[in-house]
């Protein structure tokens, strides 16, 4: 039998025991974490000799961009795509199919006067009189492959692209999938912007760049100084690609300035489109004497003006006379009854006065498009828009109104559609030498069967109306006068550029499709965003700085305890 101290001795000796044993198993887990201790320690120490920055190395920020990196590459895998974004990628893929088409159908591209004048510029490196250069710019990235097929399944991943982005941007910004695929259906299926990828024309790139420089604005909070100096230079390249968007810069700035990006942030993004655009003009000064980004903006202004300037009203010095429209023998009017639909569509249009043969920067003292022309017709069209200015507006007005009733149906070059004969019947020698200089071939477009036939079957049902371009502009507006409180809001922007595309060629020389097809995906994300459940802002820290992030600071140590597993 064991006595009362016996059995007391005896506990006593298993709890040293005990005791023992745990104080073994924590000098074992602990003395590592005290040789850690001692490292951090040291290491705080040298951050607090050096200023802090030890504390934020290298590998760690390269750990963050790692991250972030597969991050991203998790959203974009297969099975995410399929799991979340399911019918944007159906309905992607089925985009695919029009657009492998049309590279097929037409050979080697569809080309227009202006796509002869790109490619001379890029075979020869010279910068171009009559448009800016920007496009020549990027034919000459992609010169050495000689191949038009190429720049064309270039621009039609670019408007692949364009919709991507509309769709990601209303994903972030809260909208349902299904609303933000209705927003990228019209980029992704439209026939005249699948026939517009297909010319050798600048308006599909001219598209991606403006939709990337809104996208980096669209941000939840103030975007940061990179995303507005990154913007100011894509939105530089624009007013490069078409010399119509400067006034987009503008916007731009205008936008950054009410959402409060900051003066630095705000100059720094000036700067950005600034430099480059007055580096192309003084480039463009050196070769022609002229500061400036073409030769032709007083020339397309003055072709604006035929439209309504009456000489009587204006009376223009004796110098300027020739310059007075000839509405009698200069242009053919077809014959229409007067307040008739069918002549307000078949009047002539500024280009009609502007590439007439008796046009008369053809024939004056100094032929062609150049800086003495160039400021004859600015100065004739400032004289007739302060004389008739309510006809100006009016003729502007009418352009920017058919841009978007007058395209619904009529499948004609002007209208950016899929047609049986080429844009220029026979190339002239000219032509032919730059197509060769540049691509090395000589061959004008031409039809490929069967491919050709379906294309013709898929435009007939397939487009974008314009009436409903118009609802999709005012439900953008709505949109915009809703956050009228906060300048408009995130609509402000992709709306106001829109607006911007399809006012700004009606006021500089006419309202063309191409040039304003820009404004639909801008358009439909104004609209989506007008719809969109403004998504809750990331939290910020209500605190201070966690210890480990303090200069010079030591992390703390978590200690083990002890394991209750008797095998340990």
């Amino acid at each position: 039998m064991f006595t009362a101290g016996a059995a007391g001795r005896i506990r006593a000796g298993q709890g040293r025991r005990e005791s023992g044993g745990l104080r073994r198993e924590e000098r074992g887990n602990v003395m590592p974490d005290l040789k850690l201790y001692r490292d951090r320690t040291e290491r705080g120490q040298a951050a607090g000799r050096t200023g802090g920055r030890a504390t934020r190395s290298a590998p760690g920020r390269r750990d963050r961009a790692l991250a972030r990196a597969r991050g991203a590459a998790a959203l974009v895998a297969p099975k995410a795509l399929w799991r979340s974004h399911r019918l944007f990628t159906i309905l992607t893929l089925l985009s695919l199919l029009p657009r492998i088409l049309a590279t097929r159908a037409f050979r080697p591209a569809l080309l227009t006067a202006d796509s002869f004048l790109y490619m001379n510029e890029a075979a020869h490196f010279t910068l171009g009189v009559i448009r800016p250069s920007g496009y020549s710019f990027f034919l000459l990235a992609v010169e050495p492959f000689r191949s038009l097929l190429l720049v064309t399944i270039l621009q039609h991943l670019m408007g692949v692209g364009v919709a991507i982005i509309v769709y990601g941007l209303l994903r972030y910004h809260g909208l349902p999938g299904w609303g933000a695929t209705l927003a990228a259906a019209p980029t992704l299926f439209d026939t005249r912007q699948i026939a517009l990828e297909s010319y050798i024309l600048p308006d599909t790139l001219y598209c991606l760049v403006i939709v990337a420089a809104v996208a980096l604005l669209l941000t939840r909070r103030t975007p940061r100084p990179w995303q507005c100096v990154a913007a100011g230079l894509l939105l530089a390249y624009a007013s490069i690609l078409r010399g119509n968007g400067l006034p987009i810069v503008v916007v731009a700035l205008a936008f950054m300035l009410i959402r409060r990006v900051g003066w630095r942030a705000l100059a720094a993004a000036t700067l950005a489109a600034a430099i480059p655009l007055v580096g192309y003009a003084a480039a463009f000064d050196a070769a022609t004497g002229q500061f400036n980004t073409t030769s032709s903006d007083g020339i397309f202004l003055w072709s604006r003006t035929t439209s309504f300037a009456n000489c009587a009203i204006i009376k223009p010095p004796r110098r300027l006379q020739p310059l007075c429209p000839d509405r009698e023998t200069l242009v053919k009017v077809p014959p229409a009854q007067p307040w008739s639909v069918s002549r307000l569509l078949n009047a002539p249009t500024p280009a009609d006065y502007l590439w007439a043969p008796d046009a008369w920067w053809k024939h004056d003292a100094h032929p062609g498009i150049n800086a003495y022309n160039d400021r004859l017709g600015m100065q004739f069209a400032l004289d007739a828009i302060s004389a008739q200015p309510l006809a100006y507006l009016r003729v502007s007005a009418r352009d920017a109104a058919l841009a978007l009733l007058a395209t619904d149906r009529p499948q004609t070059h002007a209208t950016m559609t899929f047609t049986v004969q080429p844009h220029i019947a026979v190339l002239p020698a000219g032509y032919v030498r730059d197509l060769s200089e540049y691509a090395h071939t000589t061959e004008n477009t031409h039809l490929v069967q069967p491919y050709a036939y379906f294309l013709f079957l898929y435009q007939q049902p397939v487009y974008f109306s314009g009436v409903l371009f118009l609802l999709v502009l005012i439900a953008g507006l709505a949109g915009v006068i809703r956050g009228w409180r906060r300048w408009g809001g995130l609509p402000a922007l992709p709306w106001a550029i829109a607006v911007t595309s399809i006012v700004t060629p009606a006021l500089l020389t006419q309202s063309l499709y191409r040039y304003t097809i820009v404004a639909i995906p801008l358009a439909c994300l104004a609209a989506g965003l007008a719809f969109a459940r403004r998504a809750p802002d990331p939290p910020r820290p209500s605190g201070p700085a966690p210890a480990s992030r303090q200069q010079g600071a030591i992390p703390a140590i978590a200690l083990p305890r002890a394991s209750s597993d008797p095998a340990i």
